[in-house]
């Protein structure tokens, strides 16, 4: 399912919360009963969704199972010790969704904890730009927490163009300025299989479901980003089905 570029300014009009929230409580009761995500198609005719609505629900939408397996898998620095862990970062998924916070563009806060857009999955011309920008932000936030991990593996897709530029630098910004780490990166033709595999030996910090599914812990790096330079998501899932994510990484307020 995919959204056109006009569609994905939909974003800055008003989005039907009603609808949408009645949308949300049958697709996830439906998920939970066992049916498969296509039965999205007959709750977005019911409700009259666009596709922009419908791929929201796509996106942030899960079964109860799976939100509470994701739930547990969740590493919140405040909680958690990974003393001698690796991280694995699914390199695009996590720059994508970085680029559109700082973007401002619309980001959700999903029904898992993790923070998610609806862009495409290119990285656009005019973006290049900001991509030193997306690194840095990325580079301060796991600075913060370096005390959870003490390898980075990045992995970026090698079908991607210019992949191997984009990840080298990214590679040696973490090189260079968060200490005590062991950084290096991966181009794999099979980047979601590379990324699963590797994760088996530490923590991943990805947004895709199915990576997620295999993986044992999950760094909310996304979200953490998002908290960290004190914005908020355009709707907020877990406060509209009645419960809250551990947000203890949000930066602190200065006074």
């Amino acid at each position: 399912m995919n959204l056109r570029n006009s569609e994905r300014s939909r974003c800055n009009e008003e989005i039907r919360l009603d609808a949408l929230a009645n949308a949300a409580y049958d697709y996830r009761f439906l998920l939970s009963r066992g049916y498969s995500s296509s039965i999205l198609d007959i709750v977005a005719k019911h409700y009259m969704l666009d596709r922009y609505e419908k791929m929201l629900l796509f996106r942030c939408v899960h079964s109860l199972s799976y939100v509470y397996d994701t739930m547990k898998k969740l590493v919140v620095p405040c909680v958690n010790s990974l003393n001698s862990s690796i991280l694995v970062i699914d390199f695009f998924n996590i720059v994508l969704t970085v680029l559109s916070i700082i973007k401002s563009e619309c980001v959700f806060l999903c029904d898992d904890c993790l923070v998610r857009d609806l862009r495409g999955a290119k990285i656009r011309g005019d973006e290049k730009a900001l991509l030193a920008n997306v690194y840095k932000i990325i580079m301060d936030v796991l600075s913060t927490y370096r005390n959870l991990f003490n390898e980075v593996v990045i992995i970026a897709d090698k079908n991607v163009s210019h992949s191997l530029d984009y990840v080298k630098s990214f590679s040696n910004l973490l090189s260079n300025n968060v200490k005590n780490i062991k950084v290096s990166y991966i181009l794999s033709q099979t980047p979601d299989s590379e990324t699963i595999s590797m994760a088996k030996h530490g923590v991943v910090a990805s947004t895709d479901a199915v990576i997620i599914e295999k993986a044992d812990k999950v760094l909310p790096l996304t979200t953490m980003v998002l908290w960290h330079i004190g914005l908020e998501p355009r709707i907020d899932f877990p406060k509209l089905f009645g419960y809250y994510c551990p947000f203890c990484f949000k930066k602190p307020k200065m006074p």
